[in-house]
């Protein structure tokens, strides 16, 4: 072989080898967000591929558990397993996917009263509504706005005293919050890193504004409550309607209307979700409070605050 020769054909060598080992980087690059992951039904979240421009093809092993969009959005349907596949030219990245049921009623919850506190916390209100509670040896839950300086002590409080702490959003604006889903998360993380910074809880419990079957939404982004109860399952947030009314940011006028609301709506068959306010001034709902605890007392009705074992009491989503 003469030399000409012999310095094209390390040339050519050389330019394979580069392209074989383009190849094997170039797939090596090729990633995938999450390799597994535990959802609850109803959940969804994105997988995403980073590394390429290709086309991807994404396949669920079982469509039952969990479907999986042209997009990489994964859907959770049923409890079970499946595995979620990205095919990318003739490399295959896939993600374990574990369905779970979220807690349902049971036994344990019916009779029980999940007292919930939003809108606060207040100065004026929310101290005294902690020393009701603290009195009469009730625990309950607090879906709490931003917070002033000098309301870190109640915040504090909520938690030192054993109450449940969760996230009703950083602002309560509808038009705010509600314009795209990341304003909507932007509001509940700036809110949840703000507690843990002062508490050391990192709460995964959180309340809708307006609840997840509010309509207001409707003005600010068609569909965006569709997107966001499964959208939080997915982040493992925890939200949490009601199923009982005290009515007092609405039709009630009187601490003997909110405490008329309560009693006469709660059932021994189930869990009751019981929806108050602690903003500031609302003596109506703090001067039935001791009435309905010794109603629901007398009437063999035990009281708990959100934890894990509770179940999600949820409405109907409307936009």
């Amino acid at each position: 072989m003469n030399k000409v020769v012999k310095i094209i054909v390390i040339f050519l060598v050389a330019i394979c080898m580069s392209a074989i080992m383009q190849t094997k980087s170039n797939a090596a690059d090729i990633e995938i967000s999450k390799t597994k992951k535990t959802l609850y039904v109803g959940a969804e979240f994105n997988l995403k591929i980073t590394g390429t421009n290709k086309k991807i093809t994404w396949t669920s092993s079982n469509k039952k558990v969990a479907t999986v969009s042209s997009k990489g959005r994964v859907k959770a349907k049923k409890k079970g397993t499946t595995e979620i596949t990205a095919k990318v030219g003739k490399q295959k990245l896939k993600c374990s996917i574990k369905v779970k049921n979220l807690p349902g009623e049971s036994k344990k919850t019916k009779g029980v009263i999940y007292l919930t506190f939003d809108d606060g916390p207040s100065a004026n209100i929310t101290p005294k509504v902690l020393d009701i509670l603290k009195k009469e040896k009730v625990k309950a839950t607090f879906f709490v706005l931003n917070y002033s300086k000098s309301n870190e002590k109640l915040i504090k409080r909520i938690v030192k005293e054993g109450h449940t702490i969760g996230v009703h959003g950083y602002s309560h604006e509808y038009s705010k919050i509600y314009k795209s889903k990341k304003a909507f998360l932007n509001n509940v993380y700036s809110l949840q890193e703000k507690i843990e910074k002062l508490t050391g809880v990192k709460t995964k419990y959180m309340r809708f504004p307006g609840g997840s079957s509010n309509t207001v939404s409707r003005h600010y982004s068609k569909g965006i409550m569709s997107k966001l109860v499964g959208e939080m399952l997915g982040r493992g947030f925890r939200y949490y309607d009601w199923n009982v009314s005290s009515g007092d940011a609405g039709g009630a006028k009187t601490s003997n209307d909110v405490y008329r609301n309560v009693t006469r709506n709660l059932s021994k068959n189930r869990g009751n979700m019981v929806l108050c306010h602690d903003f500031a001034g609302n003596t109506k709902t703090l001067n039935a409070l001791t009435k309905i605890i010794k109603y629901a007392k007398k009437n063999g009705y035990k009281f708990k605050a959100i934890d894990e074992d509770t179940p999600l009491y949820k409405h109907p989503v409307n936009n």
